[in-house]
């Protein structure tokens, strides 16, 4: 039934863009109660040297094989005391790690990352000592992997200064490869591997495979000074790595719901961070937006009935201590269980990740 009413609504998405007091209702369903539990480290927590003490970005892939690759945008690398107390020896921009299992409950301390002969974790994305320095790195973002190989979107980052997050962005591509752990190869628009330049929207922040036969991805924009929202497009797994691909949602009289020129691109999600998820629930019937809010003191949702939104009020989930400098929101979709009514959420605290499930009355 799901399938078939998102199918008519595809065909119709422009007729329905053009009916606000029918949107209005879609968008007006309360969010339902739940329950939390106590997070749960992902990282080992013995004390340790040559350990990963901190990692970023936390976007989980299930793998056709039963195992679970982890997507990282930095991880810390150095020493846990017996005390607690962490020392950074060093910070590798863009990784991975691989587990051996898609259970939600098989994830802490399990992580195997991808590293050299000295367990020194190796940046994903940069098979080319000359591509990575101090100046350039590459971001991993969210990613899909298919029997027939992997795709993962990424930031392309310049520094500007010698602080850890001293970075803007100049770009965003695609990387594939065969294995999870690569080796992976930057797509290509020309002689660039940048697909979308700095002020087109960041596209990967999210996305979602959907049973339409389309992956939907989102990708974060500067919509007006000092504000952002997420934009969103549209490509037939096939067509990932190919710019011209892709089509961009934007309702309209002249172009229908989708169009192939970027420029006309809508705002879908407003207030969106760099990274954060979208899902279907079957539970809910909704798609299930979870992100971290602006000021990183909690973990917020939206429900809507389709990709494009409209989108409900936000709804909390989480809260953080201010101490917590809590960050990057998102829910682990592969891990959902009973049709959705329970769901893992991650959330970086102070750079480490924490797991929490989430039921659903």
């Amino acid at each position: 039934m799901r399938f078939q009413l998102k199918t008519a609504a595809m065909k119709c998405a422009c007729a329905a863009a053009l009916l606000p007091p029918l949107a209005g209702a879609l968008a007006a369903q309360p969010f339902p109660a739940f329950s939390v539990s106590t997070g749960a480290p992902l990282l080992a927590q013995a004390a340790s040297t040559n350990a990963v003490v901190g990692q970023g970005g936390n976007y989980s892939v299930p793998l056709p094989d039963g195992r679970t690759l982890w997507l990282l945008n930095n991880i810390w690398a150095g020493e846990l005391r017996p005390d607690g107390q962490a020392a950074v020896w060093g910070i590798v921009d863009g990784g991975a790690a691989l587990v051996p299992s898609t259970s939600p409950y098989g994830q802490a301390g399990a992580l195997t990352f991808v590293s050299d002969e000295n367990r020194w974790p190796l940046p994903l994305l940069s098979g080319d000592l000359k591509e990575y320095s101090q100046v350039r790195k590459f971001w991993p973002r969210a990613g899909i992997c298919q029997p027939a190989g992997c795709h993962v979107f990424y930031s392309i980052m310049n520094n500007y200064g010698p602080e850890p997050y001293d970075y803007f962005r100049v770009g965003q591509g695609v990387a594939v490869s065969a294995e999870p752990a690569g080796p992976y190869t930057k797509a290509r628009a020309g002689v660039r591997y940048s697909l979308w330049n700095d002020i087109e929207p960041a596209f990967g922040s999210a996305l979602h495979a959907d049973e339409d036969g389309w992956v939907y991805v989102y990708g974060r924009v500067m919509s007006a000074p000092g504000e952002y929202a997420a934009r969103l497009a549209r490509v037939k797994p096939g067509g990932l790595a190919a710019r011209e691909k892709y089509s961009y949602y934007a309702p309209s009289d002249s172009t229908g719901a989708w169009t192939s020129d970027i420029s006309e691109a809508a705002d879908v999600l407003p207030g969106m961070p760099e990274e954060f998820s979208v899902s279907y629930n079957e539970h809910l019937k909704s798609y299930l937006a979870v992100y971290s809010d602006p000021d990183g003191g909690r973990a917020l949702a939206r429900l809507a009935p389709y990709p494009w939104g409209p989108w409900g009020e936000p709804a909390p989930l989480l809260s953080c201590a201010k101490e917590d400098y809590c960050y990057g929101a998102k829910e682990q979709p592969g891990f959902a269980a009973e049709g959705g009514k329970k769901i893992f959420v991650t959330i970086e605290k102070k750079n480490a990740p924490y797991l929490y499930d989430i039921i659903f009355e």
